[in-house]
């Protein structure tokens, strides 16, 4: 595999991935989500690309198409990477906002901005402008309003492959609720539906000091998949709750990870945030 940093991408308004290591050079037009995955070790990041919060409306057309294009070509190039083979008309991706205010330390605007998942090459420009527009939603200005934040700018915007994920979840580095030392994991079939609370989970508290120590708190998942309704979290999570404990020491704070695990059990971080509230 390429060094995933020695690439860089050339674009006015595309920041990457490879460009990570001068993400202080760019930390205002790429936004807070986009800042935070540069944090993640590499390996476990798929190839992505941000538009930055600066860019026209009208250079959307061509920044689009030379993102997913960007991304096709790194991805591919990697020995590893979490699309499959699909024919490019049938490839799927993510368009997630990345506000400069996002997931940030006192506020992380979980939910706020639009986010599109399974999106294809023809409808990237849509998702993306969709995801722009979303900073005056209602939803937004209440917000913004309840916390007394200053206006909002356009948020930059981050397009990622989707993970054809066999399972995925979060996993809190510190269990949210009590406060206790425990961390939090809850996951389930596919991708999606533990994030927006839409689907059937399995939920862990896992021992900081020893995977193998843990305790289920609940399941909820049917009862076909065998792999995933044992009494302890597949083995692909190992490398994420070890990832977790690295990244919590970097940032000194609990942090908020969202996960996949493919189809060939490699385990990909998609997001970290800090908590900011219930720790």
């Amino acid at each position: 595999m390429k060094d995933d940093y020695s690439r860089s991408i050339s674009s006015r308004y595309l920041i990457g991935k490879p460009d990570a290591h001068k993400t202080w050079q760019y930390m205002h037009a790429i936004g807070g989500k986009a800042s935070q995955l540069t944090r993640i070790s590499p390996k476990l990041v798929p190839t992505w690309v941000a538009i930055t919060s600066d860019c026209p409306d009208r250079r959307l057309p061509d920044v689009c198409d030379k993102a997913w294009k960007i991304i096709l070509t790194q991805a591919l190039e990697d020995e590893a990477h979490p699309m499959g083979e699909p024919p490019i008309e049938h490839t799927l991706f993510a368009v997630r906002s990345s506000a400069m205010e996002e997931d940030g330390d006192n506020q992380s605007f979980a939910g706020i901005f639009e986010s599109k998942l399974n999106v294809y090459v023809s409808s990237i420009e849509h998702a993306v402008r969709e995801v722009r527009d979303s900073a005056l939603a209602e939803r937004v200005l209440t917000y913004q309003e309840a916390r007394d934040l200053s206006t909002l700018s356009v948020p930059a915007v981050i397009i990622m492959p989707m993970v054809d994920a066999k399972y995925s979840g979060v996993l809190f580095t510190k269990e949210p609720v009590d406060g206790t030392d425990r961390m939090l994991l809850e996951y389930e079939q596919g991708i999606g539906g533990v994030v927006d609370g839409t689907g059937d989970s399995m939920t862990f508290f896992l021992d900081r000091n020893n995977f193998y120590e843990t305790s289920m708190l609940k399941a909820t998942l049917p009862p076909y998949d065998e792999e995933l309704t044992h009494s302890h979290p597949p083995a692909a999570i190992h490398t994420i709750w070890e990832e977790a404990k690295r990244l919590e020491n970097n940032y000194r704070k609990p942090l908020d990870i969202e996960w996949a695990v493919d189809q060939d059990d490699k385990p990909w971080i998609l997001q970290v945030r800090p908590i900011t509230a219930g720790v």
